[in-house]
């Protein structure tokens, strides 16, 4: 990264160190407790120019790489988790559709997306596949044509989806949606497919009322819509998902959650220091937590293991790179680390906060980020991860 590249990085994040403070604290506990979209934060973030922070700047995003990416999550995850959320799932599915060579239409789509900051969500998540991103029960439909004639230039194709999850998808401006390429093929033989909102119908099929994340707003929804072809991603969604969507997804989303419990270990410094005067060692004091050193350690351990994934995935999303088995591995690991650790660090720190920390106001609580982070081991669950990772430990052979 260049000197001018660094300062760019550095200002974005001081941008969104600002805005964390800001906006997006101001907002946090009503986001929560109404497990509404943080319309004001996801507004300053656009007015920033941070919606388009993964798009280069030819093209008139920030040209932010993976490590700068990683950093921003962390900030805005401090002010709230959910509005970070939002936003690092918004990077990676621009950082998929800056990823393939689009033709005219699609490429004067996504420079749409980037000069508006439109806000694009994702829909791979489906009823009845068991919750595999590999797998598509829907299917990219067209009409027959007479004599069995090859699909006519511009005529329409359709999809009809039940996905199980979709992140703020009523919200969204755009969706990326995971297909079978058509009727006829295997579950594993899919496409993407970026869907104007708009034109897309979106409904329902139940409420969103979690434990925590409650501002991704991220019910399950049926997707049916029509599109030109033109809207089918060129690349094959499976290599999609190893060279862009897995990496940057967990690279992100554990940057997020590294914030988080970062917030909540810096909260319990500052009641420990409250209840010491600031002064510790003096005599007859009792000495601090225990569970102060055992956070610092367990964050510097997150912090750098979330650095080296942030390098790596860089040289994959920029070509200097393959996505080995190796580094699926490593990435898998992270995410199954970093899910677990930052759990740990904010229940240390409601140990040490006690009820104070436990309580869902005042500035030593840590509720909503431990309710925020044990949706960590949740999102693309870790009982699953642990088994392919199992199998890839089999077959890695790099380092």
């Amino acid at each position: 990264m260049t000197g001018t590249e660094g300062g760019r990085a550095e200002r974005a994040a001081q941008s969104c160190r600002e805005l964390a403070r800001g906006v997006l604290a101001g907002h946090a506990a009503e986001v929560d407790a109404d497990a509404r979209f943080p319309k004001e934060a996801l507004r300053a973030l656009r007015g920033h120019g941070l919606l388009a922070a993964a798009a280069p700047e030819r093209s008139g995003g920030l040209g932010a790489d993976v490590p700068a990416l990683a950093a921003m999550a962390a900030e805005l995850a401090r002010g709230c988790g959910a509005t970070a959320m939002v936003w690092a799932m918004h990077q990676v599915q621009l950082a998929c559709l800056l990823g393939c060579e689009a033709g005219p239409e699609l490429g004067a789509a996504v420079s749409r997306i980037v000069g508006d900051q439109l806000l694009v969500a994702s829909a791979t998540s489906e009823a009845g596949v068991g919750g595999s991103l590999r797998t598509s029960v829907c299917a990219v439909e067209r009409d027959a044509l007479p004599g069995g004639a090859d699909a006519a230039e511009g005529r329409l194709a359709r999809i009809d989806k039940s996905a199980t999850t979709v992140s703020y998808g009523l919200e969204a401006d755009a969706l990326l949606v995971s297909a079978r390429r058509e009727p006829g093929s295997p579950p594993g033989d899919q496409v993407a497919v970026l869907l104007d909102a708009p034109r897309t119908r979106l409904e329902a099929l139940g409420g969103w009322n979690p434990l925590g994340m409650r501002g991704t707003c991220s019910p399950a929804l049926r997707i049916r819509a029509e599109f030109e072809d033109w809207r089918i991603l060129p690349l094959p969604f499976g290599d999609l998902v190893d060279r862009v969507m897995t990496p940057l997804s967990h690279v992100l989303w554990s940057a997020v959650w590294y914030g988080l419990a970062a917030e909540a270990a810096d909260r319990a410094v500052r009641y420990a220091r409250t209840r010491t005067g600031g002064q510790a060692g003096q005599a007859g004091q009792r000495p601090p937590s225990g569970n102060l050193a055992e956070m610092r350690w367990r964050l510097a351990a997150m912090e750098a293991q979330l650095a080296e994934a942030a390098r790596e995935t860089q040289a994959v999303l920029g070509g200097a790179a393959r996505p080995t088995v190796g580094f699926a591995l490593r990435i898998n690991s992270l995410k199954l680390a970093v899910s677990e650790v930052a759990v740990d660090v904010s229940l240390a720190a409601m140990r040490v906060c006690g009820m104070a920390g436990y309580a869902e106001q005042g500035p030593f609580s840590v509720a909503r980020l431990v309710r925020d982070l044990l949706s960590a081991p949740l999102m693309i669950g870790n009982e699953r991860l642990v088994a392919i990772g199992s199998q890839l430990a089999l077959m890695a052979r790099d380092r």
